[in-house]
């Protein structure tokens, strides 16, 4: 897994914003880490962003891509990663014209 330099988070206030990256960061180190959802770039090809409860990536088909799996943001419920996917591709959208989200996180 790869935390992008362009990390976004929402709907958390700063302990549970510390305490998701703690959590994304001590991953592979500990058994559980509760209440976190990251948004990653498309894994498999299509889509824009998805949407993944962060222990949902312990399962195989996961572990085996390492690396390839980027994590773009993270929020502390589902709701919040929708409404922070939205937030991102506003944002995307108003720097570059575009909403290409790969090309703007690979910049």
């Amino acid at each position: 897994m790869v935390i992008d330099d362009k990390f976004y988070v929402g709907g958390a206030r700063d302990r549970q914003i510390i305490r998701m990256v703690r959590g994304i960061r001590r991953f592979h180190r500990v058994k559980y880490v509760p209440g976190v959802f990251v948004i990653t770039l498309p894994l498999f090809g299509d889509g824009i962003l998805e949407i993944y409860e962060l222990n949902e990536l312990r399962q195989k088909i996961y572990t085996d891509m390492g690396d390839a799996i980027h994590i773009v943001g993270a929020a502390p419920s589902r709701f919040q990663a929708v409404l922070l996917v939205r937030d991102i591709i506003d944002d995307i959208y108003k720097k570059t014209g575009d909403v290409d989200v790969e090309r703007f996180f690979a910049s």
